[in-house]
């Protein structure tokens, strides 16, 4: 298991670097500067802006760059923010943990919706409510995470109330709440987007779940366990589920870098401060070292998700620590 591991954390390393790499060169070979923008300003002239590019160090050959780039990141520096004026490293603090919350609440709450759907389709298979509802779910997944979100922000915030229409909590209540009352804040403005990401990733699991219970129920054990007077639920659930979830151990690790990329529109569209609003606005911004950091933060969450799939894998199966 260890030499598994260690191959793994290679492959892992190497990935980060690649991407890494390639994301610092796009960056810095794309149009425009960090204050390309302050040239709209009469009180800025080209003189000014070439100090602030010498200064920062962009004017420096591209592989100078790159090499200073690493030395920062290797002492754990992610360098300075320019367009919000802070060190990088302080948005990450801020901003990473509000991604982990919504991508968090979205993974648990679609993970369980889908078992639940795809073992209630399986033991209906055939019947009209169960192909209207896998036709409903491959519509989901039809539709990209931008038009979901943009029909709950329609519906359930904007015309019926129901929920906050964006932000993280409410600016001018929530410091005077109580601590239930903050956390209660949090969550309602947490259902939306959480709920967009979550119905998405529901759809996904139940049809990947529903082919792993259709494959486990025509099998001896949940046969013998019917001949033996087990009734319907326990042959589905106690028998059937549990030997169906190995498949899922492989899909729950790779949906981590597929609800980071739906994060990126999530908290565009409902304004959540997180990751991914951050580098949508950084972007914008031409905030070179605050989108390499919204970038390494995605890869690192590709190959963590990459890794546990891998390993929860190897632990449930043997044999693939061996061919590793």
């Amino acid at each position: 298991m260890r030499r598994f591991l260690l191959a793994r954390g290679a492959q892992a390393l190497a990935v980060i670097a690649l991407v890494a790499t390639l994301a610092f060169t796009l960056v810095h070979l794309a149009p425009g500067d960090p204050f390309a923008a302050s040239l709209d300003d009469p009180t800025n002239t080209a003189a000014l802006h070439a100090q602030q590019m010498h200064r920062w160090g962009y004017d420096q050959p591209l592989p100078v760059q790159y090499l200073k780039w690493l030395g920062n990141l290797a002492r754990g520096e992610f360098g300075w923010s320019h367009s919000r004026n802070r060190r990088v490293a302080d948005v990450l603090l801020e901003t990473v943990p509000r991604t982990f919350l919504l991508m968090g609440a979205a993974l648990v709450a679609g993970v369980l919706a889908g078992l639940a759907l795809g073992t209630w389709q399986a033991a209906r298979r055939g019947t009209p409510a169960e192909r209207a509802s896998g036709t409903l779910a491959t519509a989901v997944l039809s539709v990209p995470e931008f038009l979901v979100a943009l029909a709950a922000l329609a519906l359930p915030a904007a015309r019926w109330h129901w929920f906050p229409v964006s932000g993280i909590a409410d600016p001018a209540m929530h410091d005077s709440m109580s601590a239930i009352g903050r956390a209660w804040d949090v969550t309602r403005h947490l259902v939306l987007p959480a709920g967009t990401l979550a119905l998405l990733t529901a759809a996904g699991v139940s049809r990947y779940h529903r082919s792993a219970m259709l494959a486990m129920l025509p099998e001896e054990f949940v046969r013998t366990a019917r001949a033996k007077g087990a009734g319907e639920y326990t042959a589905v659930v106690r028998h059937a589920l549990r030997n169906a979830l190995g498949p899922l151990i492989t899909i729950v690790g790779l949906l981590l870098p597929t609800l980071f990329g739906g994060a990126v529109f999530v908290e565009t569209i409902f304004s959540w401060p997180g990751v991914g609003r951050m580098m949508v606005e950084a972007v914008g911004g031409n905030d070179y070292p605050l989108v390499l950091a919204g970038v390494l933060v995605g890869s690192v969450l590709v190959v963590l998700g990459s890794a546990l799939a891998d390993v929860l894998s190897a632990l449930a199966d043997p044999r693939l620590r061996i061919e590793a």
